[in-house]
């Protein structure tokens, strides 16, 4: 053999054989969707447990002790196969193995001293430390032991010797043996004595069930029993007059042979009778845990009072534990109360100088404190020098050219008709087309009359004027501005949510509906204001119909106040009526025609076709084929035969042949694009048409002036702004057109570029939602494009889910889109929905806001309002303009009873005043309260201005999955919330030391730098509102905030921080202020394959994981850093809000550690035993934990309600400083412990 043949033989011989059977076998079983519900079991460490007992015996005194289990009425209830229980293990103990023989042998005596100290029922840390105490010596640690356990102090020395004590006990001992015979036994002697017992009562009272076989087994006769049926097969069937049963094999009687043993032990130096002895009840019987140590301090409390008067104590103590009546007594009535594991038998408290702190903090300021109250004489004042500066302006050219402008409005010809109805009239409606120019000249005609006439009538005025949202309030404003010739802030002033452009020369503010809300809780009179216009009345938001309830019982005070309603839609006598049949006037719209097409026109007129088989096809019904049959259908079809369709049925309810009919004036080609067209869906392919047709089509409409395309939402603005950008005619490269997406989500800058004028010969293409049918106004618009569809907020209220749905417009939505063309010139306005659709299928106006939102918001402004005290809610809102409905508001009362806010009486409780107080949902004010409560201010502050304002990430079109990738680099603890957190945490020391380095950080992580900006101020100025009520003590007036930088840790410092990179108790937090939106994770069994090395577990994908809240499964929203997640530590999730679109998806979610979600959690704590095990309970039993022990659920429990009765203190008294008194600094310091490290 050569070397190489003996190498290829070595190589084959080595080589692992495969086993090919084996190797078929591998194959991967594909696990079944069976998901469950995982029970988590509750742990504390020793330190926690030590630290808890410690903290309540301190506030209840050292005889505090926990209910036991005995307490208790067992359930008895029957887990189903949906749990997985007590997936969790954990490793109490080690053990180390050595070869070191003496160190075995010291093992081995130790762990027998160990376990006979424990037989007695004492717990293993207090055995191995009562060992370590007395060196060892088991008979002087047994002692100790019992002393420290049944706390009784040992009564005076007697006057006999030692031999006359012992010659006693000898007698006694004689007695006994006579008394109780072979029972009594003395084991060691004058040491030792031990008595059996018959105790069946503790069999009856404790397990039932066994006294019952032991009662009862044999009692059934062998006669009843069928013979035939034993031996395999009876032919009488179920008529058989004998029983069918198979016998039972008979039981072993050592398995319900129970024995007790009373153990009386006399120490080296026992003074019995006058020294009560040591008594130890053992037993085989399995007994509650500590029940036999329980039941010997009773006999040890008689032997104690015996031994006060030297009587021999041993008869009176057996008759007393066999007494069934008293003792039975005693076990349900007494407590047991011994050291828990986690206590020390010689506790070593560390003294600690306290730091002596003022019991409450001063009162915080803020920039808004330094305002100081005008008087009269100084408004007066300002009012002389505005009407001088007006006098001097008359004569400026350019507010002269502008006073040419406003004259060619239509507002302008009813000028004086207009100032003359609010004088006459406390409330006027106003209805106008847009365009008529009623929102920038209503308010300027007021303003203007008071100028004109103020020689003679030196009246002051303040006219306020709502909008519905902020970049109409911004808008109009700095248009009314730019008309009067002055800079905004002066005369002509804006008031929004973290801006603000007024000063005391303004007396024309344009502010959004929420803010005139904020200023009625401080001033409910409005006592300066003289006019008060709410513009867009008719989008019937829920703060202006709130708005209107108010001013109608608020014109009862104050006579002179004069209220007008402005509307862009012909339902104003509704707002008429409800202010008791007041004028109305109505502005005409522009002179410029506009021509409407509807559907079947625009397909008339571009001749588009709708290829078959596309996205844009409605399904049809299986088999049905849309080629050539639907081509025989067209022509085979009776159209004369066939009776025209109802009005009230829609197109897609029709057949081809209906559709014929209805449609007779247009061509088949038409007609059959109609029927096969998915109404609900938004064709980008024809918009795409009509566009070209708009640019290039043989039509005589004009060839200049802005394009408007209405689209529901972003998704839709995004795809067809890609889709156009891709096309060979409105590419952005030719330069002849620009592609501007118009949404609420831009800046104020990127809006802006909107209203800029293009280059000659360059048409804008503006791709909206509905913000620009009443928001905002382009001017050079000429053609609309409306798809007939608009976003739409939901609320289902039996859900608690708020959706973002697709719906129609409504007739008044229709026209306020038409009115947007021919602003300048004739124009055109195609709908994408057909005029019969329009005509008899629509609404004709849109579902008020209150009808479609969650309402406690609106109840909490309710209760702090000063101008409904003593009114009920449903009271209340039954006066609004078309009331919500009952289930609606009771709904929303329990959701703020489940928060804290508001009493079993519906009333405001301490939290629900201060979250009533916050212009912030009621779960985003939480989270600021026990950020600042828990000392983490400024990351609290941070996951608030991202909840309340929107998230940092952004996801470019066409780098979803790069944007992903660099947002789960951030992830953390399995939250969307501290995922932000540190992203923006990492944005902000990147910014503090550069800008650009800042900007540049924010762009390689998919990180939108003016979102991160817009965090910052927003995150200031909710710090100056929890500075107002008093929960961070700090003076912001030493402050200048600059704008879109973030020193909120700077400013409040390290004291309301401490706790700030505490991610456990972060979670904690968000807990309590989330909760109950919480989710449970269902988890498939672990599914293992065969393979040859055994069985392997199969790997869990995400999507075999379940997910469902108390009524409903949900999703996992692809944006969520958990959505590709496949283990989670705790089964539980909270989550910011539940929307539906495609399906039920949870957006900002977080997983909650168990302790967390028990301590935190806005739920009751329950105690429940099934089977002998503890559980904790919350949420009505939907949410159980598994307790490790008892006493752990009793703890738990206990130190919970400390906590929550400290934040009551603190809830009711702001300023109130926790950590000023020790009980205050033990209980946080305990919450924040078991927070983060159990």
């Amino acid at each position: 053999m050569d070397c190489e043949e003996a190498e290829l033989k070595s190589d084959f011989f080595l080589r692992e054989i495969p086993n090919v059977k084996i190797s078929q076998e591998r194959k991967k079983e594909v696990p079944k969707s069976n998901v469950k519900e995982e029970i988590k079991v509750l742990h504390l460490s020793d330190n926690s447990q030590q630290m808890i007992m410690e903290t309540l015996r301190f506030i209840h005194g050292p005889d505090y002790s926990l209910d036991d289990i005995s307490k208790y009425k067992d359930e008895d209830l029957k887990f189903t196969n949906k749990f997985l229980q007590h997936n969790n293990l954990v490793v109490k103990g080690g053990f180390y193995n050595t070869n070191n023989d003496s160190d075995s042998e010291h093992e081995k005596l130790r762990m027998f001293a160990l376990l006979k100290l424990e037989s007695y029922g004492f717990h293993k840390s207090h055995c191995a430390e009562a060992l370590d105490y007395t060196s060892g010596d088991l008979e002087s640690a047994l002692y100790l032991l019992y002393t420290k356990y049944m706390s009784i102090s040992q009564p005076h020395t007697s006057k006999f010797s030692e031999s006359e004590l012992i010659e006693q006990r000898r007698d006694e001992k004689s007695v006994l043996e006579s008394i109780y015979e072979s029972a009594f036994t003395e084991k060691i002697v004058n040491a030792v004595w031990t008595i059996k017992l018959n105790l069946n009562y503790l069999v009856t009272k404790f397990h039932p069930k066994r006294h019952l076989n032991q009662s009862h087994s044999g009692s059934q006769r062998r006669k009843d029993l069928c013979r035939n049926f034993a031996s395999g097969h009876c032919k009488f069937g179920t008529k058989c007059k004998y029983f069918h049963k198979v016998q039972e094999e008979p039981r072993n009687p050592h398995l319900d042979d129970y024995t007790f043993e009373l153990e009386i032990r006399f120490g080296t130096e026992s003074r019995y009778p006058y020294e009560p002895p040591l008594l130890f009840l053992k037993t085989n019987f399995l007994l509650p845990e500590l029940m036999n140590l329980h039941i010997c301090k009773r006999l040890a409390e008689e032997a104690h009072d015996l031994a006060q008067n030297g009587i021999p104590s041993i008869y009176s103590i057996v008759e007393l534990l066999k007494n069934e009546d008293v003792m039975t007594e005693y076990i349900n009535t007494s407590k047991i109360s011994f050291l828990l594991p986690a206590e020390k038998l010689f506790p070593t408290s560390d003294i600690k100088e306290r730091v002596v702190t003022d019991k409450y903090y001063k009162k915080g300021s803020t920039n808004s404190d330094n305002k100081k109250q005008s008087s009269h004489a100084e408004i007066l004042s300002e009012d002389t020098k505005i009407f001088n500066r007006f006098l001097t302006k008359m004569n400026d050219s350019s507010y002269q050219r502008m006073a040419e402008v406003r004259k060619k409005l239509p507002a302008w010809n009813l000028r004086k008709e207009i100032v003359n109805t609010v004088q006459s009239s406390p409330v006027t409606v106003i209805s106008g087309e847009t365009g008529c120019g009623k929102s920038t000249q209503v308010p300027q005609f007021l303003l203007d009359d008071w100028l004109d006439n103020y020689k003679s009538n030196k009246t002051h005025i303040e006219i306020i004027c709502t909008q519905p949202r902020r970049i109409s309030a911004i808008g109009v404003a700095e248009r009314v501005a730019d008309e009067r010739a002055e800079r905004i802030g002066n005369t002509v002033g804006y008031q929004i949510r973290l801006e603000s452009k007024i000063s005391s020369s303004t007396r024309l503010t344009f502010c959004t509906t929420g803010v005139l809300l904020r200023r009625l809780e401080s001033d409910p009179e409005l006592s300066t204001v003289s006019h008060i216009i709410v513009d867009e009345v008719h989008e019937r938001s829920e703060d202006s119909d709130f708005l209107l309830l108010i001013l109608r019982d608020l014109l009862k005070i104050r006579t002179d106040l004069k209220v007008i309603l402005m509307s862009a839609t012909l339902k104003s006598t509704l707002f008429s009526n409800y202010f008791g049949s007041v004028p109305v006037l109505e502005i005409p719209g522009r002179t410029f025609p506009v021509e409407q097409f509807f559907l079947e026109d625009i397909l008339e007129t571009t001749g588009f076709i709708l290829e078959e088989n596309t996205q844009y096809t409605r399904k049809m019904k299986t088999g049905y084929q849309l080629g050539d049959e639907l081509e025989e259908q067209l022509e085979l079809c009776a159209v004369s035969q066939c009776p025209t369709p109802k009005d009230e049925i829609k197109d897609e309810k029709l057949t081809i042949t209906q559709m014929l009919v209805r449609y007779k004036e247009y061509s088949v080609k038409t007609v059959k694009n109609l029927f096969l067209m998915d109404c609900e869906k938004i064709n980008l392919d024809l918009i795409e048409a009509i566009l070209l047709w708009i640019v290039s089509g043989d039509h005589e409409y004009p060839r200049e002036g802005s394009i408007l395309v209405f689209l529901p939402g972003i998704a839709e603005i995004t795809s067809l702004f890609d889709q156009l950008c891709d096309h060979s005619e409105f590419s952005p490269r030719r330069g002849k057109y620009i592609l501007l997406p118009l949404h609420s989500s831009l800046t104020s800058d990127e809006q802006a570029a909107i209203f800029k004028k293009p280059k000659p010969g360059v048409r804008k293409i503006v791709l909206s939602t509905n913000l620009a049918e009443t928001s905002v106004t382009i001017d050079d618009c000429v053609f609309v494009i409306d798809s007939g569809k608009m976003k739409e907020k939901r609320f289902d209220s039996n859900r608690n889910m708020e959706s973002l749905d697709t719906v129609w417009v409504t007739k008044a939505n229709a026209l306020q889109r038409k009115g947007r063309a021919g602003r300048v010139m004739p124009g055109v306005c195609i709908h994408l929905f057909t005029g019969h659709r329009f005509k008899h299928n629509i609404p004709s106006q849109p579902i008020a806001e209150i009808h479609r939102i969650p309402l406690e918001q609106l109840l909490l402004h309710i209760k702090i309002l000063p101008n409904f005290a003593g009114r009920s809610l449903h009271d209340v809102l039954d006066s609004t303009i078309e009331p919500p409905v009952k289930e609606n508001i009771d709904s929303s009362i329990v959701r703020l009873q489940d928060v804290g806010a508001f009493d079993i009486d519906n009333n405001l409780t301490p939290l629900g005043q201060h979250l009533a107080t916050l212009p912030v949902d009621v779960r985003i004010g939480k989270l600021m309260l026990y950020g600042a409560i828990f000392s983490c201010v400024d990351a609290a502050l941070t996951m608030a201005a991202a909840l309340s304002y929107k998230s940092p990430f952004t996801s470019p079109f066409g780098k979803k999955e790069q944007a992903m990738a660099k947002k789960k680099e951030f992830s953390v603890a399995n939250s969307d919330h501290l995922t932000v957190l540190r992203a923006y945490k990492k944005w902000q020391d990147v910014n503090s030391k550069s800008y650009i380095g800042g900007k540049n950080f924010a762009n390689e992580n998919y990180l939108s730098v003016r979102t991160l900006e817009m965090l910052a101020d927003i995150k200031y100025q909710l710090l100056e509102l929890l500075v107002s009520i008093g929960f961070v003590s700090i003076n912001l007036r030493a402050h200048r905030h600059r704008t879109g930088y973030d020193e909120i840790f700077k400013i409040t410092g390290l004291e309301f921080n401490k706790n700030g990179d505490n991610i456990r108790l972060l979670m904690s937090i968000l807990c309590t202020a989330l909760y109950p939106n919480i989710v449970k994770v269902l988890t498939p069994q672990t599914v293992f394959f065969r393979s040859a090395a055994g069985a392997v577990p199969v790997e869990r994908e995400a999507k075999e994981l379940r997910f469902k809240t108390k009524k409903e499964e949900v999703f996992l929203h692809p944006s969520s850093v958990n959505f590709t997640v496949t283990n989670f530590h705790s089964p539980y999730l909270v989550y910011q809000e539940k929307v539906r679109t495609s399906r039920i998806f949870i957006r900002d979610c977080s997983m909650v550690p168990v302790l967390p979600l028990v301590l935190f959690s806005g739920s009751d704590v329950n105690i429940s035993v099934n089977g002998g095990t503890t559980y904790i309970v919350l949420s009505d039993g939907w949410i159980r934990f598994h307790v490790e022990k008892h006493q752990i659920a009793e703890m738990i429990k206990a130190i919970r309600t400390e906590l929550l009765s400290l934040l009551e203190e603190k809830i009711r008294d702001p300023l109130l400083n926790l950590v000023h008194s020790e009980r205050g600094e033990r209980i946080i310091n305990t919450i924040v412990q078991i927070a983060t490290c159990d």
